[in-house]
């Protein structure tokens, strides 16, 4: 059975698990070549001669770019053979030769549209009639821009984006290191988070708690802010903190994610301030925990992403006693960028084929919201093992 958090009798200890002295995040040369060359192997399979990459989560992977830049366009051109190329605003390109390993550059100036200087650089990379893979779903390609590249570049487009998500989402030993790394941090956050909240206290100051201890203990900014809230907006998914003081009989929901090198770890837990209210809401949380258990049993090589959220689904619907309706119950996590901690659209849910694969980590939720049984919520960070799963995240349940 996959490891879960235990159920302790009291608040955890802040400073539990807080890294110490953690080594600067990075990788060698040599985890980018291997990176390329199993990305241009992929290419080869399918026929295509070039990609087109705009989000960047992927122009991380492939050469090691990491700024807050991307809301200028930012594209790397990855041909089957060669050299690839770093699109960029002209005034990044101090960061980018720093940061990028065995990448040219293709710099623009703030007088020149991004999609002029994307033809420029696809004329001497692409030639007519050749396959390009672009990212359709990527929010870092403007319309402007695309219609731009459909106009004027003769070759043949194709979406390119399961090839990439795939790829990027089976994480290399060195990645999982990080991984872990990045799951130490959400832990502190966590605890910080959770000793803050207490009646009198305000959604902002947990908030800050959560960001104070993530960026003390070595943490980089997150691809997306702490969600803080009290129970009674737990339905309000991504509804952040505001400067409400939380009341002695409220429930506390936290849900963040710590970064290291840009790998995310994320989970959220849920906390009554009192113990009344905790009881009144067992129920939901017994039934939540053991979904969360079986989702955990059945997140293992070769299940679909479908049988996984089936057997969580069919958990609940066990304690509940009637049919349960949910969007997904997780999706994967590893290399995230602001807007999101998200690496990719890849859910666990209904209708979905993804077939699991040892080294793929996902962000697991097991949420009950029943009139009878109660209201209830948390999640964690698991790792595909070869023989199952283990569950990264370790903050216990508080109540």
């Amino acid at each position: 059975m996959p490891h879960l958090p235990p159920q302790p009798p009291q608040q955890p200890d802040p400073s539990h698990g807080l890294p110490h002295d953690l080594p600067e995040p990075g990788f060698p040369p040599e985890e980018y070549a291997q990176r390329l060359a199993g990305t241009r192997e992929a290419m080869a399979c399918d026929g295509l001669d070039l990609l087109l990459v705009t989000a960047p989560e992927d122009i991380h992977y492939h050469c090691g770019l990491n700024h807050q830049g991307h809301f200028a366009v930012t594209a790397l051109l990855l041909p089957l053979d060669g050299t690839p190329v770093l699109v960029e605003r002209a005034m990044e390109a101090p960061t980018a030769r720093a940061q990028t390993h065995d990448v040219a550059h293709h710099g623009y100036g703030d007088g020149t549209a991004p999609a002029e200087a994307l033809v420029d650089a696809l004329a001497q990379l692409a030639r007519p009639a050749q396959r390009v893979g672009y990212q359709a779903d990527t929010l870092t390609l403007p319309p402007a821009v695309w219609d731009r590249l459909r106009r004027d570049v003769p070759v043949t487009w194709t979406d390119c984006g399961d090839l990439l998500i795939l790829r990027r989402s089976v994480h290399t030993a060195r990645e999982i290191g990080h991984l872990r790394s990045a799951a130490r941090l959400s832990d502190t956050a966590m605890a910080a988070g959770l000793a803050a909240a207490t009646a009198g206290a305000r959604e902002n100051e947990v908030a800050a708690a959560v960001h104070d201890a993530m960026f003390r203990a070595g943490g980089d900014l997150p691809g997306f802010a702490p969600l803080v809230r009290s129970t009674d907006r737990l339905d309000q998914e991504h509804l952040t903190w505001t400067r409400r003081e939380f009341g002695p009989r409220d429930g506390v929901f936290l849900e963040l994610s710590a970064a290291y090198g840009r790998y995310h770890a994320p989970l959220a837990r849920l906390h009554h301030l009192d113990p009344r209210e905790a009881a009144r809401h067992r129920p939901a949380a017994e039934a939540s925990r053991a979904a969360m258990r079986a989702l955990c049993a059945a997140l293992r090589p070769d299940r679909t992403a479908e049988q996984v959220f089936g057997a969580w689904r069919a958990a609940v619907e066990e304690a509940t006693g009637r049919p349960y309706r949910r969007h997904h119950c997780g999706y994967l996590v590893g290399i995230g960028f602001p807007p999101s901690w998200m690496a990719g659209t890849r859910t666990l849910r209904p209708g979905n084929p993804l077939r699991l694969r040892a080294g793929m980590t996902f962000h697991v939720q097991s949420w009950v919201l029943d009139e009878r049984l109660g209201r209830y919520a948390c999640s964690d960070t698991a790792l595909v093992t070869e023989d199952g799963c283990e569950v990264l995240t370790r903050t216990p349940y508080p109540n």
